[in-house]
């Protein structure tokens, strides 16, 4: 898998991005807190990504995330989601983050993107790729 990670200023990752070998999704994964300018960054990286070689599907995880990402929560709805549908991404595995914060943050990007393709929740990644295979 190719794989993408972008760093804050003090060395830690935050996202991590990787094609999956035959392409039939793109694996994305958040790490630890998140701000607006971190998911800016990261959905950015992503498109790059689509527009380099399309897929039609992102399997985003967030199993790793830690807090509330409201503030970006309206962006990726509003703002990515246009451009990724746009892109040909079909479909939308999310994997949910262990915390309450990190769930109610996914909802206000749901109620936004799921008109631009079709978005399924997980808790494990191994259940996302079986939908996104299936």
């Amino acid at each position: 898998m190719e794989k993408k990670e972008l760093k804050k200023a003090n060395g830690d990752v935050f996202f991590e991005a990787m094609r999956a070998a035959d392409n039939s999704y793109i694996l994305v994964n958040w790490v630890g807190i998140q701000s607006l300018e971190t998911i800016m960054l990261g959905a950015n990286q992503l498109l790059q990504m689509l527009r380099h070689q399309p897929s039609l599907s992102i399997l985003n995880s967030n199993k790793e995330l830690i807090g509330p990402w409201d503030d970006g929560a309206l962006f990726l709805g509003n703002t990515w989601a246009v451009k990724a549908s746009i892109l040909g991404v079909k479909n939308f595995a999310h994997v949910l983050a262990p915390g309450l914060y990190g769930k109610r943050s996914f909802q206000k990007f749901e109620q936004f993107a799921e008109r631009y393709f079709t978005i399924e929740t997980f808790e494990s990644e191994v259940e996302a790729i079986q939908w996104l295979e299936g």
